[in-house]
């Protein structure tokens, strides 16, 4: 049997390195420069995890959490970023359990959230992140959503939690990725023969011009682009029926804020299709290192048979071909429509931590009381019961 000084761990060699908290609006600004300069040597970075995404998604969404933004540096250089915020959110019982989450998570825009680590010291700023998680009482629960499944962050946190002798759960959602081939030809080739007719006739109304198709988009057209898109997207949800997401001031705050700035970074994607002098549909997208990740659309739809939609997809999709694109994301989930278009089904992940505390049991065990609940009253409930739980549920 082991005594009491051999159980304790090794000391660590002693690091040239610091580890500070950012928590509050006018740190987070502050960080700009140095935050891009480190986003530049993340060969794995996305634009979801830029400073110009987070900072615009913070000032429109963070007014109820509080900042926990953990940088990490090494002689005095940013090597890392653990973007995290805390939030006080409901239990299974209704009792308050204090969340770490990822700043851009919980307004349904974010995919691909992780951590800025430069890749030449990940170990050093996981173990100091582990330091700051384990020295920090103010959290129950650490809840790391929209991860990607290729993630180095994903088994990092395995083995931060086993260190932090934490419960930790991980479960995956689906994803849809489009590889674009050489040639248009070749894309259309290996769609389904009904669909692929259907993409040629509606690709031949811009060939002709009776539609137009827009790739760019001028700084002085931006912002009629953007409220000709929320026109549109509403326009769709409400007939309807339904209230569309742009109802929500802080949508329209969090798009007017990250389009400009990702416009001037290049990042920027809005592509337009006009008849006459009048925007029917729009695809707001960004793209980087081959990559263009669709966020949002809208199109008209007073005459469903035009399909402005699809019109505006087949001509993006070709323009990114010839444009030497390699990859359009979908995001937000995998589908049969999305399947048509040649998708892939990809996976993102979901990383839960939950400390032994009352709290941290109480939010970690809810998916599976969930479940267990569900599959009972699928068992004893009638039919019509259960379709009216599902239509208030929906609802």
């Amino acid at each position: 049997m082991r005594n009491a000084a051999s159980a304790r761990p090794a000391p660590r060699p002693a690091e040239s390195a610091a580890t500070r908290c950012v928590t509050d609006d006018a740190g987070f600004r502050s960080l700009r420069d140095d935050w891009q300069r480190l986003f530049a040597r993340c060969e794995r970075a996305t634009p979801f995890n830029s400073w110009e995404w987070l900072f615009s998604w913070w000032r429109a969404y963070g007014d109820k959490r509080a900042l926990r933004i953990v940088l990490v540096e090494r002689d005095g250089v940013l090597v890392g970023i653990a973007p995290l915020m805390l939030g006080r959110e409901a239990t299974v019982l209704q009792t308050p359990c204090r969340v770490l989450r990822f700043v851009g998570d919980g307004s349904f825009d974010s995919d691909h959230l992780d951590f800025l680590v430069d890749p030449a010291h990940e170990a050093l700023v996981m173990r100091r992140v582990e330091d700051w998680l384990r020295s920090n009482s103010e959290w129950d629960a650490l809840e790391l959503r929209e991860l990607s499944s290729t993630s180095r962050s994903c088994a990092a946190l395995r083995e931060l939690a086993s260190r932090l002798g934490v419960m930790i759960r991980t479960e995956e959602s689906a994803s849809a990725v489009l590889a674009l081939p050489r040639s248009f030809d070749e894309f259309l080739r290996v769609r389904q023969a009904r669909f692929r007719t259907r993409l040629r006739s509606l690709i031949k109304r811009v060939d002709q011009g009776e539609l137009v198709f827009e790739p760019e988009v001028g700084p002085g057209d931006l912002r009629r682009k953007l409220r000709s898109l929320f026109a549109l997207h509403q326009r769709r949800w409400n007939d309807g029926g339904r209230s569309g997401v742009f109802d929500a001031p802080a949508k329209r705050r969090f798009y007017g804020g990250f389009a400009p700035r990702f416009a001037r970074n290049g990042w920027l994607r809005l592509y337009s299709l006009r008849r006459g002098d009048d925007y029917v549909a729009h695809e707001l997208c960004f793209g980087a290192a081959g990559t263009t990740y669709l966020l949002q659309e809208g199109f008209d739809v007073s005459n469903p048979a035009a399909s402005f939609g699809q019109t505006l997809r087949a001509a993006v999709v070709r323009h990114l071909i010839e444009s030497g694109g390699t990859t359009y994301d979908f995001l937000g989930g995998f589908s049969r429509h999305k399947e048509d278009w040649g998708s892939e089904r990809g996976t993102m992940v979901q990383v839960t931590l939950a400390r032994r505390n009352l709290r941290g049991r109480l939010w970690f065990n809810a998916p599976l009381w969930r479940e267990r609940l569900a599959a009972a009253a699928k068992r004893r409930l009638p039919k019509p019961v259960l379709d009216w739980l599902r239509r208030g549920r929906a609802r």
